[in-house]
């Protein structure tokens, strides 16, 4: 090839890429549900450029530019991606072990953005390969947020971990149950001089208290909180199941009579120490995230273990997953062995706990703790869960949806600086589902959907089937 030939082809190349990088996707005629408020405004044009929402509009005032890519929405509404706010990743998500990736599972189910609150992995470097590679369109996949390794405890050097992880670019630092005092205030000090947001449990040596007092971020499950119902030795050297054991042991010493009872007796019993925490909650205003389905879901597979098997979105899981739970060898079939009513009483304390969090304008995030492949918790499909739960108890389906849009791109805008997501307007980054019945009406409703958009690429129906297919 000549030198003048090459500039030609350059050429070519270019002005290629900047016409399709420039062509005008359009929803006509949707219903749009903004989720800036609660409302419905129908018959709107929704204008895409790139990973944009340019202009939005009545239909009969805005006309989609020559050449425009025209999705009709007649009889449709049209509102935001659904973010899942904790979650987990696997390096070998790409492999065979998974009969799908998790990548696909979530565009498939609508969820537009997903955080991950811990790699796994031989290093966790893989996934920030994953979000440039789809930020830049190199590879399909839900916008991606991440910590790095988890700071698990013992950790030697806390400090150096957090600056490392600020350089390599991960969005936030993951603190566990295990890490001492010394080791968390260490860890949140240099996170604050540094600038990188924290979230994660409430480490046991360090309480809720200490938490709140040293400033961390954001508390990673509402099932966290449950220890401020219990009175136990926290410096037993215990291995984690062993340890959860312990802790299930003596939670059943010492609430055995309340085993059974109903949530409104469980309110009587508890109302002073939920109160007393929700207001050292409201007092420092700190986000949560919901991941109730690992409770509704540890009573599932507990109490009805066959349903759990037959759950059409069970095919998803590794097969490596699905033996050790038809061998009784699961993670939650070990530790509830013995105590199967007390994850009854958890789950109902959790439920009593976000209803309470909810009433006191707690912000929530949801969340599902999908992805570890370790749990049953299918990637993309729990969030539809999530938001049934958050529905059962006490949400409107705006409350609901709310906590996986708005408050996301919220939190998401304090802990990177950029929250352009989560309503639908202009200049918002074009992550989008087009459902055919109206969201506000039933959560369900988010399920049946006409295709997805994820940063301005459009999957419709079919396209989305055929990515979490599994061959015959």
């Amino acid at each position: 090839m000549n030198f003048k030939s090459f500039w030609i082809i350059l050429f070519l190349f270019l002005l290629l890429a900047s016409c399709s990088e420039n062509k005008i996707i359009a929803f006509q005629n949707v219903n749009l549900v903004p989720m800036n408020e609660e409302k419905i405004v129908k018959n709107q044009t929704v204008l895409i450029r790139g990973k944009k929402i340019i202009q939005i509009g009545p239909s009969n005032n805005i006309e989609a530019p020559r050449n425009s890519k025209i999705i009709n929405g007649e009889g449709a509404f049209l509102m935001p991606g659904l973010t899942d706010m904790h979650m987990h990743t696997r390096d070998d998500w790409l492999s065979p072990i998974w009969p799908v990736s998790p990548l696909n599972l979530y565009i498939a189910n609508g969820v537009t953005t997903i955080r991950c609150f811990g790699p796994s992995g031989s290093s966790p470097d893989y996934i920030l390969h994953w979000r440039d590679e789809i930020n830049n369109g190199k590879r399909s996949g839900p916008n991606i947020y991440t910590c790095g390794s988890i700071l698990y405890g013992p950790v030697k050097d806390p400090e150096g971990v957090v600056q490392e992880q600020k350089n390599k670019g991960f969005d936030f630092i993951k603190i566990y149950s295990f890490v001492s005092q010394d080791e968390f205030h260490k860890a949140i000090q240099k996170a604050k001089r540094v600038g990188i947001y924290t979230a994660g449990h409430i480490p046991f040596s360090v309480g809720l208290d200490g938490v709140l007092s040293e400033g961390m971020d954001e508390i990673a499950h509402i099932e966290e909180l449950d220890f401020e119902f219990l009175d136990f030795d926290s410096s037993k050297k215990l291995d984690r199941i062993e340890l959860f054991r312990f802790i299930i042991d003596t939670a059943i010493q010492q609430h055995k009579m309340l085993i059974g009872l109903d949530i409104e007796d469980l309110e009587d019993r508890f109302g002073k120490t939920i109160s007393a925490t929700i207001d050292k909650l409201r007092t420092v205003n700190i986000p949560i995230c919901t991941t109730l389905v690992v409770g509704k879901g540890i009573v599932k597979k507990l109490y009805e273990p066959e349903a759990f098997l037959k759950r059409s979105e069970s095919k998803y899981l590794p097969e490596g997953y699905m033996n050790a739970f038809r061998q009784g060898k699961e993670k939650h079939q070990m530790i509830f062995n013995g105590f199967e009513d007390f994850s009854i009483f958890k789950y109902t304390l959790e439920r009593l706990l976000l209803m309470k969090l909810k009433e006191a304008g707690i912000m929530l995030l949801l969340s599902t703790d999908a992805g570890t492949g370790g749990m049953g918790i299918v990637p993309g499909f729990s969030i539809h869960d999530e938001l049934q739960i958050l529905a059962e108890n006490g949400f409107t389906p705006y409350e609901a949806i709310t906590t996986g849009t708005v408050n996301a791109a919220k939190t998401i805008e304090k802990m990177t600086g950029e929250g352009d997501f989560g309503t639908v307007e202009v200049g918002n980054r074009a992550d989008l589902i087009l459902v055919n019945k109206n969201p506000l009406e039933d959560v369900k409703n988010v399920r049946d959907f006409r295709g997805v958009m994820v940063s301005g690429r459009w999957y419709d129906k079919t396209e989305l089937q055929k990515m979490i297919n599994i061959p015959d």
